[in-house]
């Protein structure tokens, strides 16, 4: 370890935007700025046990022994997720569509994606059933990748009682579940779920230890200080937190303790706070794209009002594949959505685009709607002609 008295920083002060400030000092930036060990600094890191097992009900459960470790965002505890996993050659089960930066974690891995059907409620438990036992091939798959809740690109989320039979059929074919949820926190109101009460995870049912999940604070904090964890069986995290240590060491110091700060800081209230407003943001803002999509878009596309996350899926009516559509003729209309063969497991043409209401400005996103309905009709006009 270098000397910290060599460290040229006497203080790091960060101005919330109550008003607040939060300021490293001392000891603790010291420790912000020193190695730490590869799980991630102390502090945070039994912040984060205790919101797990407040969330996930995990000693309630009888969960077998699990541990924690802090990653360079889950993206990152995904990729050493999957190198601990998988082998070249290996059967994987994916989503179809699925997460376009799980695939490219995926391909240099060498492996097979196995695409299962989804619908608006996620993994369709019968296809996957139906997968599983009409499997001929060596070696069979020894591993499921989801994303639960408001999924991407398809704002799908899982049903309790899917994830209850997807859980069931990973026990009995013996599969490893990757569960990576991303938008836990970014679960928005329906009719259904007005007072957006969480549905339990499949970390929450896991008596086999065979769940590992991927948590990020990227969608409620902040994307930029890269901060995500792994929650899994104890042997399972000791072996990524060696890859941790052959590779980065460890998480940034200075994010995860400038992280622990506010969270202790804020404490359960303020953390409940952030959350709230943050779905309050992003309810506003599908609500407004979906309006006007039924505005724009009625019989030109189908999707439908997501209850998590941050994209909706439409479907485009008449189009086979919307990749030459959206990378030319939308762009050229300064449309910026992505086309879905983006994110199909093993490239397959797709009619899907994937439109996100993160940032948009609600001018921006009718515009948009307007000019991607525009090039529908057009598309339709020549066609006909």
């Amino acid at each position: 370890m270098p000397n910290p008295s060599l460290f040229p920083f006497n203080r790091v002060n960060a101005s919330l935007k109550d008003g607040s400030t939060i300021e490293l000092i001392g000891e603790d930036l010291d420790k912000a700025l020193q190695y730490s060990p590869s799980y991630g600094l102390p502090e945070l890191v039994g912040w984060i046990k205790d919101k797990q097992e407040e969330e996930h009900k995990l000693k309630d459960a009888g969960i077998p022994e699990w541990d924690v470790l802090v990653t360079n965002g889950s993206q990152d505890g995904l990729s050493k997720t999957f190198d601990l996993l998988i082998n070249e050659g290996d059967y994987v089960l994916t989503e179809n569509p699925t997460y376009s930066g799980a695939i490219a974690a995926f391909q240099p891995l060498g492996c097979n994606l196995v695409g299962i059907p989804i619908d608006q409620h996620g993994i369709i438990p019968s296809e996957l059933e139906r997968i599983l036992k009409s499997w001929n091939k060596e070696p069979r798959p020894r591993v499921i990748y989801t994303i639960p809740i408001g999924q991407n690109p398809s704002g799908a989320t899982l049903t309790l009682d899917r994830k209850k039979a997807i859980y069931k059929l990973a026990c009995e074919y013996n599969l490893i579940i990757i569960e990576d949820d991303p938008y836990y926190y970014l679960q928005l109101p329906t009719e259904s779920n007005p007072e957006v009460k969480p549905i339990p995870s499949l970390l929450s049912m896991d008596k086999e230890g065979r769940v590992i999940r991927l948590d990020s604070f990227s969608k409620v904090i902040s994307s930029g200080l890269r901060m995500g964890f792994i929650t899994g069986p104890k042997a399972v995290v000791e072996q990524i937190q060696i890859d941790q240590q052959a590779t980065s060491l460890h998480a940034s110091g200075l994010s995860q303790m400038l992280l622990y700060k506010l969270l202790t800081a804020w404490g359960k209230d303020g953390w409940k706070a952030q959350v709230k407003a943050v779905e309050k943001t992003y309810t506003e803002r599908r609500n407004m794209l979906i309006k006007y999509a039924d505005q724009h878009l009625t019989g030109l596309a189908q999707w439908h009002a997501p209850s998590a996350g941050m994209f909706v899926w439409f479907k485009l009516l008449g189009i086979s594949d919307s990749n030459t559509l959206i990378k030319t003729k939308a762009i050229n209309e300064k449309v910026l959505m992505v086309p879905g063969k983006s994110f199909m497991p093993n490239d397959e043409p797709s009619p899907y685009v994937r439109a996100a209401y993160s940032t948009t400005s609600f001018d921006q996103m009718e515009e948009a709607i307007k000019r991607l309905a525009s090039l529908l009709q057009k598309e339709r006009q020549q066609k006909q002609e």
